[in-house]
């Protein structure tokens, strides 16, 4: 199934609105992923390094190659083949929500109780706030069982 994913970036640079209420990863500090899920929203936080490379890849200038298989990622040529953060139920909420709408929103956002910094990539049935961010080339993906 073929989704469009809307993506934005801060108009100013580490501007962002805030993830809201969400169940806490169990144990999700202590891993590389942590999965946020909201009501209409699901977000991970990864560690800088990787959240560096997610983020240019997802979120930047060029438009990247992106697949979700019930157990595998595809994200430009490297394929993510039963990897135990594909098992979480912070993957399965995402795919979920990817099934249930025409259309998502990727964007960062932020939440108070996470260390200042921190960054969420989050993936949302709604539109963020407009005054914040400005969107890009929308993000095709496919999404499979």
């Amino acid at each position: 199934m073929e989704k469009i994913v809307h993506r934005y970036a801060a108009h100013f640079p580490r501007w962002c609105q805030a993830f809201g209420d969400h169940v806490p990863d169990p144990g999700g500090e202590a891993r590389a992923v942590e999965w946020l899920v909201g009501a209409d929203c699901v977000g991970v936080i990864v560690l800088p390094e990787i959240r560096h490379r997610l983020t240019h890849e997802l979120l930047g200038s060029k438009t990247p190659e992106l697949e979700f298989g019930a157990r595998s990622l595809r994200l430009n040529q490297r394929d993510y083949k039963e990897v135990t953060v594909l098992g979480h139920p912070g993957y399965a909420a995402l795919r979920e929500l990817l099934f249930g709408v025409d259309e998502a929103h990727m964007f960062l956002t932020y939440h108070l109780i996470y260390p200042p910094g921190t960054r969420i990539i989050t993936v949302s049935r709604k539109p963020p706030l407009p005054l914040l961010y400005k969107e890009m080339a929308p993000l095709p993906i496919s999404v499979r069982d």
